[in-house]
C-alpha cells in the first residue's frame, strides 16, 4: 500500500469514527434519558418509541410494548422529542461573556 492510500484510508477512517461519536452521543442520550424518538426510514414509514440499544448497524426500539430491530442503513433520520443540548447546539449553551479588555495608548489623540 503506497503511502497516499495509507494517508486516504486514515482520512477515510477518521471521519468514520467522528461520525460514529456524533451518532453514538445523540443515541446515547436518547437511551439514557428514555426520550422518545422519532425515526423515519428511507421507504418513508415513521416509527416512535425508546430507543433501548444500539450498535454499529443497528438501533432496537421499544414501541408499543414491543421491541423492534432497525438497521441503521434503512433510517433517513432520527429525531428527539426533547431539545438535547449536545455537540452542535450553541442556541441552548451558556454564553460565556468574557471579553478581553480594551486598552488604549495614552499616546492615540482622540479627535
Amino acid at each position: 500500500m503506497s503511502y497516499l492510500e495509507k494517508e486516504e484510508n486514515t482520512v477515510r477512517n477518521s471521519n468514520i469514527s467522528q461520525t460514529g461519536k456524533i451518532q453514538e452521543a445523540f443515541l446515547n442520550h436518547c437511551r439514557r434519558q428514555k426520550v422518545t424518538a422519532r425515526l423515519q426510514l428511507a421507504d418513508q414509514t415513521v416509527l416512535e418509541g425508546i430507543i433501548v440499544g444500539f450498535d454499529q448497524d443497528t438501533i432496537v426500539l421499544n414501541a408499543d410494548s414491543a421491541q423492534q430491530l432497525i438497521f441503521k442503513s434503512a433510517v433517513v433520520c432520527i429525531r428527539s422529542y426533547e431539545v438535547t443540548d449536545l455537540i452542535f447546539n450553541e442556541a441552548n449553551r451558556k454564553k460565556n461573556n468574557y471579553a478581553y479588555p480594551r486598552v488604549y495608548n495614552s499616546s492615540w489623540s482622540h479627535n
